[in-house]
């Protein structure tokens, strides 16, 4: 392990998605980084869980693509090249693009639109006070809210599984961009205009493709 094991004080867990959550969470606060091992021993250490509930988060971050386990190598956090991050951005602005589109065609069945502006409101209220973890919590749950609104439960699944954290929180992007992106999906969506939805929508997950030349200079 890192020196984080020392800065960062064991604590009690009680379950294995809750110490998935902290190892995803430590990406973004530096605390864990792509390619470390994911020790069992000393994960059972740190967070004061059993084997088997350290065993199942890591069974949890390697179905969501964020770590790696190997035969008789044990797990690791996962190291992408640029062209496997820019796979995953490219999958999800096809998804996100047609959840927005499907959420667009349905925002006036019932329900629906209390629903999106109840998940939009945090991220169009969103500051530079909100760290990048939260924020991601934010942006998931409002496109696997889309894809719910318009009726689509294997897109909503799909959406869940397919995960940008282990690049994610090296991107920079600036609170107002996104707040303006975020105002432009939210405002299609609303007005029923499933083609502009979309767009917009396509259009912001391509932004962060612009950004990965940054990431991956070495590519």
């Amino acid at each position: 392990m890192t020196s984080d094991t020392a800065q960062t004080p064991a604590k009690k867990l009680s379950s294995s998605d809750a110490l998935a959550r902290d190892i995803v969470r430590g990406l973004y606060e530096g605390r864990y980084a792509a390619g470390q091992r994911l020790v069992e021993p000393d994960l059972v250490a740190k967070y004061g869980v059993s084997r088997s509930t350290v065993r199942e988060a890591i069974k949890k971050l390697t179905a969501q693509g964020i770590a790696e386990s190997h035969l008789n190598r044990g797990a690791r956090i996962r190291q992408l090249t640029r062209t496997e991050a820019e796979n995953i951005l490219l999958i999800l602005e096809q998804l996100i693009g047609l959840a927005a589109r499907q959420a667009a065609q349905k925002i006036d069945m019932p329900g629906n639109r209390e629903l999106f502006t109840q998940i939009l409101s945090p991220l169009l209220q969103a500051n530079d006070t909100l760290d990048k973890f939260e924020f991601s919590r934010l942006r998931n749950k409002f496109n696997r809210t889309l894809a719910r609104i318009g009726g689509n439960a294997e897109l909503e699944t799909l959406l869940a599984n397919v995960n940008a954290h282990v690049f994610g929180h090296r991107m920079e992007v600036s609170p107002e961009h996104r707040r303006q992106s975020y105002r432009k999906i939210g405002t299609a969506v609303l007005s029923g205009d499933a083609a502009t939805a979309e767009a917009e929508a396509r259009a912001y997950v391509r932004r962060s493709i612009s950004l990965l030349n940054t990431l991956f200079p070495e590519d």
